[in-house]
């Protein structure tokens, strides 16, 4: 399991056991639902629900099957499902807002929209992982390593930099994934931009390659994705490129029209006499 994983888990775990009347040990399956109808009521994302259920779900399997616990208080629970949506880039009117936050979220955001680091990765992100052309990504989604290439705009950001960690909180500690994720969407908020996450910026970066370059394959090495089904759900494609490509369509010529006219652009279905 990767780092990033463990540590959500355990970071919500916490929570659910100090938010839980008599914790985890003894929660009862009204206590876990009460939990879970208090976040689905602040609001809480669909996919950031079944997360939470992924992470509580694997804890009481784990703790009946190890002998910890004699029931599973969470298996008539309802929990919500995951769904992939569309991507949701952030604007580059919005970027421009958000890139005027303080630091250290101005390296996170960076790093995010122009080499399409994940919280994870920028949390773990070092000056010397970064050179005037390559960023060194030594554990990804799932632990594999991977590069990309290096944004004059990160260059220059972080070029004068010394080594070590590039993002630290005021006490010159580490900070961690869901850190970053709670301070940006503080900083985002008080900008005017409730709607804006980090990890939008991350979609920026991969939609803005694939309509630029309009390679695929591409677009998946740059995000590092294993497979390109994970790429489609970073890539918009916008209703202009789309109707743009519908437009474009080539009509056919009619027979009995000169060779160098088209036949009209018609909604008509018509069907040919070896059609019928």
């Amino acid at each position: 399991m990767p780092t990033s994983t463990i540590q959500s888990r355990r970071e919500l775990l916490t929570r659910l056991n100090r938010d839980l009347p008599y914790g985890l040990a003894f929660a009862a399956t009204e206590h876990i639902e009460a939990w879970l109808a208090n976040h689905t009521s602040q609001g809480r994302a669909q996919n950031t629900l079944a997360i939470y259920g992924y992470h509580v779900r694997s804890f009481y399997s784990w703790a009946c099957e190890s002998g910890y616990l004699d029931g599973n208080p969470v298996t008539t629970i309802r929990w919500a499902k995951s769904r992939r949506g569309l991507p949701q880039p952030i604007t580059e009117d919005e970027l421009a807002r958000v890139l005027t936050v303080a630091e250290p979220l101005r390296t996170a955001v960076i790093l995010a929209a122009f080499a399409g680091l994940r919280r994870a990765e920028i949390a773990a992100a070092r000056r010397e992982h970064i050179t005037e052309h390559i960023i060194v990504v030594p554990r990804g989604k799932g632990g594999a390593a991977g590069t990309v290439p290096t944004h004059g705009y990160v260059w220059n950001h972080v070029r004068e930099r010394p080594t070590g960690l590039l993002v630290l909180d005021r006490y010159g500690k580490p900070v961690t994934p869901t850190w970053l994720g709670q301070r940006a969407r503080y900083a985002f908020d008080a900008l005017g931009l409730p709607g804006v996450r980090l990890h939008r910026l991350r979609h920026r970066y991969g939609t803005l390659i694939q309509q630029l370059y309009g390679d695929l394959r591409v677009t998946q090495e740059c995000l590092r994705h294993v497979s390109v089904n994970s790429t489609q759900g970073y890539t918009l494609v916008t209703g202009e490129r789309r109707a743009a490509a519908v437009s474009n369509l080539p009509v056919p010529r009619e027979p009995g029209l000169d060779c160098g006219q088209p036949g009209p652009a018609t909604n008509d279905a018509r069907v040919t006499p070896a059609a019928r």
